[in-house]
């Protein structure tokens, strides 16, 4: 096995291990431990060097494109002779779809990061796309179609396909899905989409912020109160006068204003910093 120590590729001493299944990909990842002798020299330069690498950023390479992240590791001296070092390694997974495939929708993402949503249980894919007006338009559409099916006792999951990590659709939900304007009154969409297995209560609940429920319900009021006004002025030019039919009107609109209107409150003007 060929790994890249103290900034040259060597050839070190390597037993397979069991491995383990992705679950991203449900590949199998490769667990391997080493042996290889270091000079006393350089043993303090490169403990640090392993230590560093027990973080997926500072991964060591592999003369095959792999990288390898340290679990434990140990070396020994005798007779003020080299340093033998032993060291537990494990495959680093490199988690990228080429696309995503959803609810009729297909979409390139521009950013695409897997990660566990409370604690290492659930995952969690969060997205970065930018689709077409229309696909917009019907991506909006499933969001809030979503929303109000899941707000009962039964939570609702639907297939994605992730082109280029596993073949086997996904069942996820949505979590939270913020927007930014785009050109040409298209929308830019950052995605979260939360895996079936293990969702639980807590993950569905989220973060319960410190000034709720007044910051949803200060919320609700003012969507319900843009609703007002947008439906005051409709009635205004179509009849130029307010009969009691047309405050009925106003009133009704007011009323479904959460449903309708929740999703201006996701809009943000820049989505990098949701990442």
């Amino acid at each position: 096995m060929m790994l890249k120590l103290l900034d040259q590729f060597r050839d070190v001493d390597s037993t397979e291990g069991e491995g383990k299944t992705s679950r991203h990909s449900r590949r199998l990842l490769r667990e391997v431990e080493i042996g290889f002798n270091c000079a006393d020299a350089a043993a303090d330069q490169l403990t640090d060097d392993l230590n560093a690498a027990r973080k997926e950023s500072a991964a060591l390479e592999g003369d095959d494109g792999t990288r390898w992240v340290v679990g434990t590791h140990s070396h020994s001296n005798t007779n003020g002779g080299a340093w033998h070092f032993t060291v537990a390694l494990r495959e680093v997974e490199e988690v990228r779809a080429e696309r995503l495939e959803f609810l009729g929708l297909t979409l390139t993402p521009s950013h695409y990061d897997e990660r566990d949503a409370t604690g290492d249980r659930t995952l969690m894919i969060v997205t970065e796309v930018a689709p077409s007006f229309e696909d917009s338009e019907t991506l909006e559409h499933h969001i809030i179609e979503q929303r109000l099916r899941n707000e009962g006792e039964t939570t609702h999951y639907f297939d994605l396909r992730r082109i280029g990590v596993q073949d086997e659709p996904l069942q996820v939900r949505f979590g939270r899905c913020l927007w930014q304007k785009g050109e040409g009154g298209a929308r830019r969409h950052l995605l979260v989409f939360v895996a079936a297995d293990d969702d639980d209560d807590e993950t569905r609940r989220g973060f319960v912020g410190l000034d709720e429920p007044r910051s949803t319900n200060a919320a609700r009021v003012a969507l319900q109160g843009r609703e007002i006004v947008e439906a005051i002025i409709d009635e205004v030019a179509l009849a130029g006068i307010l009969p009691q039919e047309a405050i009925e009107r106003i009133r009704q609109r007011g009323e479904s204003a959460w449903d309708k209107r929740f999703r201006d409150l996701s809009e943000t003007s820049d989505l990098s910093l949701f990442h």
